[in-house]
C-alpha cells in the first residue's frame, strides 16, 4: 500500500499505538482498583479524565496534542469499561449477567456513540467546532459534578453509618 492511500496519517497512527500502550497496564491492574475504590469512585475518575481529553481535542493546535489525547484514554475509556463491566457485574442477577452487561455495553457504546456522533455531527454543520466542543465540555462537566456529588454523598452515608 502506498503512503498516499494510507487510512491515517502517522500521528493519527502514534495516537493509536499510545491508545493501545497505554490501556494495557489499566486492564492489567484493574482488579487491584476495583478491591481498593468503590465504582463511582472510579467513574468520578474516568469521568474527569474524559473531560480533560475534550479540553485537550478543543485546545489542539497541533497533531502533538492528539498524542496526549491517547495517552489519556487508559484513564478515560480503559477504566470506565472495567468498572463498568464490574459494576453491572455486582447488580445484575446471576442469571441475567450475560445479558445485563451486553446491554451496558450496548447502551454505553453503542447507542451513546451514535446519538453522540448525530447531535456532534449536527452541532458542528450548523454552528461550528467551536460551539461543540463548548456544548461536550459543558456536559463532561456536568457529569463529573454528578458524580462528584454522588461519591461524597455516599461518603457522608458511610460516615454516619459508622
Amino acid at each position: 500500500m502506498n503512503k498516499e492511500s494510507s487510512w491515517a496519517c502517522p500521528e493519527e497512527r502514534q495516537m493509536f499505538f499510545f491508545n493501545a500502550l497505554s490501556e494495557a497496564p489499566i486492564f492489567f491492574a484493574a482488579k487491584y482498583f476495583l478491591e481498593k475504590y468503590k465504582t463511582n469512585s472510579l467513574l468520578l475518575f474516568s469521568a474527569f479524565f474524559y473531560l480533560i481529553r475534550f479540553i485537550v481535542a478543543a485546545a489542539a493546535t497541533s497533531p502533538v496534542y492528539f498524542l496526549f489525547f491517547g495517552m489519556l484514554q487508559s484513564l478515560s475509556f480503559g477504566v470506565f469499561l472495567v468498572t463498568v463491566r464490574y459494576y453491572v457485574k455486582l447488580v445484575a442477577p446471576a442469571a441475567l449477567k450475560t445479558t445485563a452487561q451486553s446491554i451496558a455495553m450496548m447502551s454505553a457504546f453503542g447507542a451513546a456513540g451514535i446519538i453522540g456522533s448525530l447531535l456532534g455531527g449536527y452541532l458542528i454543520d450548523n454552528y461550528g467546532m467551536t460551539v461543540m466542543f463548548n456544548v461536550t465540555i459543558i456536559f463532561g462537566s456536568a457529569a463529573v459534578l454528578i458524580l462528584v456529588f454522588v461519591v461524597f454523598k455516599d461518603r457522608r452515608v458511610l460516615k454516619s453509618r459508622t
